[in-house]
């Protein structure tokens, strides 16, 4: 009798949660298809007088589409560069034997609790005399970097990559990095999705570090870009409120539909770590 009640307690509370973190999201698909006149009137939760002038002015007289695509460019580019660079750490930590492997792991570990809100001004600062500043590698390198996707690979090449077949793989002729690119990545097809998914989420919603790198109103990220609407202010309060509600509404739907098509590839690599591990 008693696991029944407990049940319908967590379906209760997992049901609380959801409805706590969707609303606001729901709100911003509702408003977004609202003109500014009667955004504030009425049901905020339902539609009222449903247009897609928001959007349509949000794209043909902003930056929205130009920011988006700086978005997807340096989002996707620090996603895959990140992906391959913790698949390299995580192989050469996981399955040679080196000295200073175990320090050089704990340090990685360390880095797990280092805030990237921390480092974002020393990286600039660093990027300014390597002439990175104002640059979309300025964004794309330092963002590629991971100390949790590093872990992760480490773990998952310890537990998922068996030695008999690096091996063979060796007695056949394979150079190391033959043996890296032919057969590791194989295994590591799952792990690679699931950390591009976590360094693409990362550097999309990034604001502070472009803030800092980028100057340029023409290499402005959506959330930089977004955030540059609101400081600079308008005149004209219906049209930044077309672009700032259409370019939210447009970045949540990117993001979700991302997660939805890679959906398996994520949950089978989070799954096989969590049961090998």
């Amino acid at each position: 009798m008693k696991r029944p009640f407990s049940n319908t307690i967590t379906v209760v509370l997992m049901a609380a949660l959801a409805i706590y973190f969707l609303l606001p999201v729901w709100w911003v698909f509702i408003a977004s298809t609202k003109l500014y006149g009667v955004a504030f009137s009425g049901n905020p939760l339902w539609f009222n007088g449903p247009t897609l002038f928001n959007f349509e002015y949000a794209f043909t007289q902003s930056s929205l589409l130009l920011w988006l695509a700086n978005s997807l460019i340096e989002s996707g580019a620090a996603g895959v560069i990140g992906a391959f660079v913790a698949a390299m750490a995580g192989f050469a930590l996981g399955k040679y034997s080196f000295r200073g492997r175990h320090l050089l792991t704990l340090v990685i570990a360390i880095g797990l609790m280092i805030p990237s809100t921390a480092i974002a001004f020393p990286t600039f600062v660093l990027e300014q005399q390597l002439g990175l500043a104002n640059t979309y590698q300025g964004v794309v390198f330092p963002s590629a970097v991971s100390a949790f996707g590093a872990y992760f690979m480490t773990i998952y090449a310890q537990e998922t990559i068996p030695k008999d077949v690096l091996d063979a793989a060796r007695l056949d002729g394979a150079s190391e990095w033959k043996v890296f690119t032919s057969v590791a990545l194989r295994y590591f097809r799952p792990a690679l999705v699931t950390i591009f998914i976590i360094i693409f989420a990362g550097t999309w919603n990034n604001y502070l570090l472009p803030l800092f790198v980028l100057r340029d109103a023409s290499l402005y990220m959506l959330p930089q870009g977004l955030a540059s609407v609101l400081i600079n202010g308008s005149t004209f309060p219906n049209l930044q409120y077309a672009i700032q509600l259409s370019g939210s509404a447009v970045t949540i739907a990117l993001m979700i539909g991302l997660f939805l098509a890679l959906e398996k590839y994520i949950e089978a690599g989070l799954g096989l770590g969590a049961v090998r591990g």
